[in-house]
């Protein structure tokens, strides 16, 4: 459902979020899968694996270029990231084929491989390449971009909080009904607030706000209204919670399930798999991957993440990186 997803977003080139849940709804019926994701989730991942922008104050979205880029520790694989349109799809399937003879050429070395199917997005799909420059030569070709270890390009530019915070503007006076403050542990991430959770105030808030929930980040009189995950590791900035975890032997990035990376972080995770994070115990003997019971499972893990890689993530979210056997 969700390639099918995607090609209606490639075809479509953009939208309101009405829209996309209306077709989400229609394709899910068709399919009858119980275990499908809420529309929001669906959408979200798109987001985050690259395949598109969001704007979900405006309630629209659109779909990204196509761009083929290069992974680090991938055995020579290049990962196609945004619009997947049919004819793009189907002419790199026949690339072998192709009418152009340089295109033909370049099939040789630069090679659509099977699809790697996930269940919560797209299949994630790549090329084998015997050398980065055939690859661009390819992308040439076909009109589209290519770029070498995006993944890791973003990271290099990662936004700080004073950044995320200002990017939607600042509240004064009261954020709205029903306040909740994050807490500093236990099973509840959110405790309710008594009074109206007017200003002054510090760390992070979240409000009733029709459907739906408003999150800010209070310092003092200045209420700066951003994403739930920018709002939640502002405040495990403030109050020095690490909840970051790393695995070098594996090359894994963990993060709670509760308060997994904002998204251009968690994008930057993604791209050097393009794989969306999957949930997973820190102790594998508590719930193995392939054990489908959930309950232990209460981190996320991104894959083949270096150390310098995880940590650039770790500190633009003035994280301490906790590193795990």
């Amino acid at each position: 459902m969700h390639d099918e997803l995607l090609l209606w977003c490639s075809e479509r080139g953009a939208g309101s979020l009405d829209a996309f849940r209306d077709t989400y709804a229609w394709l899910e019926k068709g399919k009858q899968e119980s275990s499908a994701p809420d529309w929001r989730i669906a959408l979200y991942n798109l987001q985050v694996l690259g395949h598109a922008e969001v704007d979900w104050e405006a309630r629209i979205w659109s779909v990204t270029p196509p761009v083929l880029t290069t992974m680090p520790n991938s055995g020579g694989r290049a990962l196609l990231v945004g619009q997947r349109p049919l004819w793009l799809m189907q002419r790199l399937e026949r690339l072998h084929e192709d009418s152009d003879s340089d295109i033909a050429t370049l099939a040789q070395s630069v090679v659509l491989i099977p699809p790697l199917r996930q269940t919560d997005g797209p299949s994630v799909r790549m090329v084998t390449l015997a050398d980065p420059e055939d690859c661009r030569a390819l992308c040439e070709a076909l009109g589209i971009a290519f770029e070498d270890r995006a993944a890791d390009q973003l990271a290099l530019r990662l936004p700080r909080f004073q950044e995320m915070l200002t990017e939607r503007g600042v509240q004064r006076g009261p954020g709205g009904i029903e306040p909740q403050k994050m807490s500093e542990g236990g099973n509840d991430i959110w405790t309710d607030v008594e009074g109206h959770g007017e200003p002054p105030l510090h760390g992070a808030y979240r409000y009733q706000r029709y459907n739906t929930h408003r999150y800010i980040y209070w310092l003092g009189m200045s209420g700066f209204i951003a994403d739930k995950r920018t709002v939640v590791y502002a405040e495990l900035a403030r109050t020095e919670r690490w909840v970051l975890r790393y695995n070098a032997l594996r090359r894994e990035l963990y993060a709670p399930k509760r308060m997994q990376l904002p998204h251009l972080h968690a994008r930057a995770a993604v791209l050097r798999s393009g794989l969306l994070p999957q949930l997973t115990a820190l102790n594998p003997q508590t719930a193995p991957d392939w054990e489908p019971n959930r309950e232990h499972k209460s981190y996320v893990k991104y894959v083949n993440i270096d150390e310098p890689f995880a940590r650039q993530v770790a500190e633009s979210l003035y994280q301490q990186l906790q590193f795990v056997p």
